[in-house]
């Protein structure tokens, strides 16, 4: 525990919780995205199901999990059964879950440089030897086969689509490659794919998933981004060998998740059309957001941020064009009333302390542009500052 550091998101969320201050911040869905009226005109018919408020299997209801398991078969083109599908309390127990499973301490785990912050500290607490190479910005891989080459290495965790903080997703070709290298140096790969179906432009949806070109892939999934947070609904796909261990770690852990969420998240997810709509009208909504806020930081900021415009998921990932402290700026950001995440909570060694995280899912279209124009303004107060001790 002493190493366990608190979480950048949990810190940076607080410091927005003042009243009237908009937050960049938080990676959450959009009010409007959230299925309200869905939930209740399914209620009463889930609750009709016997055992609806009961206990269920730990693993999870087998009908959502035969769902996951035929939809990752269509994805992924190879054959999947239900006993490889446990449904978590969303991905990041999912991926606590494969931490206990195969990790001892010490062992090595390569990230993309930089990598989701949770992943990071959840490593940490496995006190696993974390190695960041990278990943996306990689063409042909060439760093992570070098860093394979140069010892054993138990696992690679990746985001391939609309990665979290970066946005960037993963090539045909680096795809094929993480296959083969998973291969050839007979390691674990962990496919964690939240936004896959968020995304803005034809193309990366139709992605082959890691897992279509090997079988050393664990897949990690969430309904929190399609559905809503508040199902606390994930899921695991392992390889066979992994499936009756993860069945156990589940049972010690919390003896299965919510049988009437459950019923609710396969009642939205069964019905394809349905479904689709949906994903539809989510994308729309983001790529709206997206639109205002890559629009408000060009006409706030100008040249003071350099970024890359994303093609889907939450966020954008962003550099002070400057070099200064992004970490350090937070608390001028805070007290002009906007707040996002110092960049420095995504690399697992020697950061970049210019970057930063701005989250254009959750406020609204208003907040997008005036959270911009707040951040400028925080720029300006921090170049204007009087320097303690000067008068």
């Amino acid at each position: 525990m002493a190493g366990l550091r608190p979480s950048p998101i949990a810190q940076a969320l607080g410091m927005a919780a003042r009243g009237g201050t908009v937050s960049l911040a938080a990676g959450a869905p959009a009010a409007e995205a959230l299925p309200d009226d869905e939930t209740r005109s399914l209620l009463d018919g889930v609750l009709s199901r016997p055992g609806a408020l009961q206990y269920g299997e730990t693993a999870g209801l087998p009908a959502l999990r035969e769902w996951i398991a035929t939809d990752t078969a269509r994805r992924t083109g190879r054959p999947v059964t239900a006993r490889q599908v446990v449904v978590v309390h969303g991905s990041q127990q999912g991926f606590d879950l494969v931490c206990r499973a195969v990790l001892e301490p010490g062992d090595t785990v390569l990230v993309d440089r930089p990598s989701y912050s949770g992943v990071l500290q959840l490593l940490g607490l496995h006190r696993a030897r974390v190695i960041d190479v990278p990943i996306a910005a990689d063409p042909e891989l060439t760093a992570l086969d070098r860093a394979l080459a140069r010892e054993p290495v138990r696992m690679i965790y990746t985001v391939p689509t609309y990665a979290n903080p970066t946005g960037d997703t993963l090539s045909r070709l680096q795809r094929a490659v993480l296959a083969r290298l998973a291969d050839r140096h007979g390691v674990l790969v962990v496919e964690d794919d939240p936004y896959r179906d968020l995304g803005f432009t034809p193309g990366a949806a139709d992605l082959p998933p890691v897992a279509a070109g090997c079988d050393r892939v664990v897949t990690l999934g969430s309904f929190s981004k399609t559905l809503s947070p508040a199902a606390r609904t994930g899921y695991v796909v392992v390889p066979e060998a992994l499936a009756t261990p993860l069945h156990r770690l589940k049972e010690a852990a919390d003896l299965g998740n919510s049988t009437l969420s459950q019923l609710l998240v396969h009642s939205m997810v069964s019905d394809p059309a349905r479904l689709a709509h949906r994903l539809e009208r989510l994308r729309r909504i983001y790529r709206e957001r997206r639109d205002i806020l890559d629009d408000a930081l060009r006409t706030h900021l100008g040249d003071e941020l350099t970024y890359q415009r994303p093609g889907g998921g939450f966020f954008v990932w962003a550099r002070l064009a400057d070099g200064r402290d992004a970490g350090a700026l937070l608390s001028d950001a805070v007290a002009e009333g906007v707040a996002y995440v110092p960049g420095a909570a995504f690399y697992a060694r020697d950061p970049d302390p210019a970057t930063l995280r701005l989250s254009y899912s959750a406020p609204s279209r208003d907040q997008l542009a005036k959270g911009c124009s707040r951040l400028a303004r925080a720029l300006c107060r921090s170049r204007t500052a009087v320097p303690r001790g000067t008068g």
